[in-house]
């Protein structure tokens, strides 16, 4: 008996795992297991803001003229921006006067015409779906504004030098009948765009683009017509949810 036993302890020995054997690979994740950088980013990530200065050059009312402009919002899951836009065509910087001329027997510091200036400006709320191009740093966006708006006519220059002691508004609602500016009209104003991001920036969007606005019902005593064509370069600062 005492043999076998011998050959039962060295099989057992021989079988015994060696305490300096390689660790078992058994604790490794599978390969279906996804890795951190896999995980896809938790909703909260996906949502971003940003502000936006931009220039445009107008060419509302038959006429070209220039101004600043704005965006303000926050960006949703990659592909929308909500938020608040506008511009504006401020009457100092343009010097493009209109010629109104007085009906007969009527004239104004003894002019039977006068050249007034124009100005106005818009906002609304800020609709803009976008698409981030993969393989290459641009962006594709499609921002639409609707909003209320207010473009009109003015005196300018000695003519605010009005002969009596009435305010020149009241020189100009009597010269042009009460319709020397529409405030209260509502303004659609849609565009294309294409932004870059630059890699080593990426809270850096410039963009450049064109818009057509609507200005729905206008009506003064110069023209009944301030829609147009635009053209558009800015920058944005932010957040974006761009996805890698």
């Amino acid at each position: 008996m005492l043999i076998p036993t011998t050959f039962t302890l060295a099989a057992a020995l021989v079988t015994a795992p060696s305490s300096s054997a390689e660790p078992s690979t058994d604790s490794q994740p599978s390969p279906e297991t996804p890795t951190e950088a896999e995980t896809p980013p938790r909703r909260r990530d996906r949502i971003g803001g940003f502000v936006a200065v931009d220039w445009r050059v107008l060419g509302m009312a038959g006429h070209l003229s220039h101004g600043p402009g704005f965006q303000a919002g926050a960006t949703f899951f990659d592909h929308l921006a909500i938020g608040l836009a506008g511009f504006a065509r401020p009457g100092p910087i343009n010097p493009r006067t209109f010629r109104l001329d007085l009906p007969d027997g009527q004239t104004y510091r003894g002019q039977g015409s006068i050249d007034l200036r124009s100005d106005g400006s818009v906002i609304g709320l800020l609709i803009a779906p976008y698409h981030d191009f993969r393989r290459v740093p641009l962006s594709l966006e499609l921002p639409v504004t609707l909003g209320y708006g207010g473009f009109g006519f003015y005196l300018s220059g000695e003519d605010r030098e009005v002969p009596d002691d009435r305010r020149v508004s009241e020189w100009e609602d009597e010269l042009l009948d009460g319709r020397d500016a529409d405030a209260t009209n509502l303004v659609v104003d849609a565009g294309v765009r294409l932004a870059w991001t630059p890699r080593r920036a990426p809270y850096l969007r410039p963009y450049f683009g064109a818009h057509y606005t609507w200005v729905i019902g206008y009506d003064t005593a110069i023209t009944n017509n301030y829609d147009g064509f635009s053209g558009v370069v800015g920058i944005k600062f932010g957040k974006f949810t761009r996805r890698r």
